[in-house]
Formats: structure tokens, sequence, C-alpha cells
């Protein structure tokens, strides 16, 4: 669930939110995938964050270097409860049991 190692490592986080689509969850989204991200991956490289996509109170967030050849894209899975957007998991890649045991929604697995 979390294949990090290739993915921005120390913790210098200059993130450039970027939002993608209309909706006014994403801000709330964005700045709650940055403290995800913060609190869970070692990063020292600028990041750009795209909202990609939100079914229901399931959002997911690309996490990728601005420069490219810096470092691969990873995924932010966020759930909402009690109106307050948090992360679930953060990674590159995610099995059919990842999805299903944090009850992410289909629409939501990445491509």
């Amino acid at each position: 669930m979390r294949t990090l190692s290739s993915i921005l490592l120390l913790l210098a986080l200059t993130v450039t939110p970027v939002l993608s689509k209309e909706g006014n969850d994403k801000p709330a989204i964005i700045a709650a995938a940055q403290k995800f991200a913060t609190e869970n991956a070692t990063i020292t490289v600028k990041i750009a964050l795209t909202v990609e996509a939100v079914d229901g109170d399931f959002a997911r967030v690309r996490m990728a270097p601005e420069e490219s050849g810096k470092g691969d894209p990873a995924w932010i899975f966020l759930k909402k409860n009690d109106g307050k957007w948090t992360g679930l998991t953060l990674g590159s890649s995610f099995t059919t049991e990842d999805y299903q045991q944090l009850g992410i929604p289909n629409a939501l697995r990445v491509p």
C-alpha cells in the first residue's frame, strides 16, 4: 500500500496546490491532503497536489513533483467525516484488497 521509496524524500514540503474541476470542497481536500502528506511522507522537492476525483465522501488527490524526472507520482485517498476531510492512505500502487479494506469507491481507483 505504501510504496514511496522512490517518491520524494525528506521533509521539505513546499506544495503548490492545483485545483481541477469545480467544487467548494476542493480547498479543504487540498489542505487535508497536504497535511496527510506532511505527516506520512518525506518530501524534498516541490510538489503539486491535484484533486482528480470526488465520489460522495471520498476523494483522490494526485501528488507529483512539479519538475519532471524528480520522482514518481503518488495518490492520497481521503474521506470526509463529520464535515472534515482526513487522509486514509498514500502510495503509488494499490491492490483491490486495499481499496476494499478502506471502502474506497470503484470510481476513485487509480486507472
